[in-house]
């Protein structure tokens, strides 16, 4: 009986601190302004004040804006800004 306790105990406590953690939606737009620096892959990196920012898009030509100060807009997927549009 102790054991079934413990196992409900763990699980719901699991379930509970998931939630927790997070305070942005993953799917909230985010503005990102830096220096496009170079291409890795699939992936950009963008340099802004707070740090490097890895981006990509299947929407815009990223490859016409390296070494161009932009500002994109998209979503985070993981640690990857998926840009919709540039600014």
């Amino acid at each position: 009986m102790k054991k079934i306790i413990v196992v409900m105990v763990v699980l719901f406590s699991g379930l509970f601190l998931s939630s927790c953690g997070s305070t942005t939606p993953t799917n909230a737009t985010v503005t990102k302004s830096g220096t496009l620096t170079m291409k890795s892959g699939e992936e950009y990196l963008l340099k802004t004040a707070s740090g490097i920012v890895n981006i990509t898009s299947t929407k815009v030509d990223l490859d016409t804006y390296l070494k161009k100060n932009i500002s994109v807009t998209g979503q985070f997927s993981g640690s990857t800004l998926y840009v919709d549009e540039i600014n």
